[in-house]
C-alpha cells in the first residue's frame, strides 16, 4: 500500500480527534486539491481546511473503518464505515455510513471524491422528515418487485 494512503487513512481513523489541527493536512493533500461530496464542492488546500474544520463543529466522535481498499497508479478506491455522533442527529446517538472515496494522487492527493447516501447520513436522521424519506425508499424499492 502506498505511504500516503496508509497515512490518510490513519488520519481518517479518528477524524474528530485530528480534525482540529489543520495542519495535518498539508502532507496529505495538494495545495491545489479538489474535494467534492454529496453537499460540497472544495477547491485549494486552504479551503479544504476551512470545511473540514467547520464540518467537524458538532460531531461528538468520527472514526472511519477501510475496507479492501484498491490502489493502482495513482489512483485508489477507498471503501468505508464511518461511525460517528453529532449533537444534531438523532439525538447525539451513534451513526454508521458505509461509502467510498475515489483519490488521485502523486507526491500527495489532488483530487478526493466521496460517495455516500446523504439521505441516509442527514435526512433519515430527522424524526419528521426521517420517516418520509424511509417512506418513499420503501416504495422506491417494491417498485420492481
Amino acid at each position: 500500500m502506498s505511504g500516503l494512503i496508509a497515512d490518510l487513512q490513519h488520519y481518517y481513523s479518528d477524524f474528530a480527534a485530528v480534525a482540529g489541527d489543520p495542519s495535518l493536512l498539508d502532507n496529505l493533500y495538494d495545495s491545489d486539491v479538489i474535494f467534492c461530496d454529496p453537499v460540497h464542492r472544495v477547491e485549494g488546500l486552504p479551503a479544504l481546511k476551512r470545511y473540514f474544520a467547520g464540518m467537524s463543529g458538532g460531531l461528538t466522535s468520527c472514526r472511519f473503518e477501510f475496507d479492501h481498499s484498491v490502489i493502482s497508479d495513482g489512483c485508489a478506491c477507498l471503501p468505508w464505515y464511518m461511525h460517528f455522533t453529532h449533537r444534531q442527529l438523532k439525538g447525539g446517538q451513534a451513526l454508521s455510513l458505509r461509502g467510498c472515496s475515489l483519490l488521485r494522487f502523486g507526491d500527495r492527493v489532488y483530487y478526493h471524491e466521496d460517495f455516500y447516501d446523504l439521505g441516509a447520513m442527514v435526512y433519515e436522521q430527522v424524526p419528521l422528515l426521517g420517516s418520509v424519506v424511509r417512506g418513499v425508499k420503501k416504495r422506491l424499492g417494491g417498485a420492481g418487485s
